[in-house]
């Protein structure tokens, strides 16, 4: 099993709502600094995949993409679009939603926390 993990750097209670409401993400573990607040280790599952995700682990304050994206197949075009203007705000476009000759319809953008998608049908 390859998992992929995030480093925040205190949006991670944000992203996580976020990934919750737009690609009904379930979270299955979440750890919070006792002090701080800020979340030391959360888990959550995206059609039946892990992420994993945290605040900690990145003393340069990056978040941005790295040469990596998260690639989502959905169903259909519809559960695409919902999830995708769920996550429209504030993120940046790559590629704008679009048929492909690989699917009926795709889109690329990073989101407001500067982690790169790519979904497709």
């Amino acid at each position: 099993m390859l998992v992929t993990h995030i480093y925040f750097n205190g949006n991670c209670k944000e992203a996580i709502e976020l990934y919750k409401n737009a690609l009904y993400a379930d979270v299955k573990t979440l750890i919070e600094d006792s002090n701080s607040s800020l979340v030391v280790h959360a888990e959550l599952t995206i059609h039946d995949d892990l992420l994993m995700l945290n605040d900690f682990g990145n003393n340069d304050g990056v978040s941005r993409s790295g040469g990596y994206q998260l690639c989502l197949q959905f169903d259909n075009e519809d559960e695409l679009k919902r999830a995708y203007l769920n996550m429209e705000f504030d993120s940046i476009t790559i590629n704008p939603m679009q048929s492909t000759d690989y699917s009926p319809c795709t889109v690329r953008f990073e989101d407001r926390f500067g982690v790169r998608w790519a979904f497709w049908v």
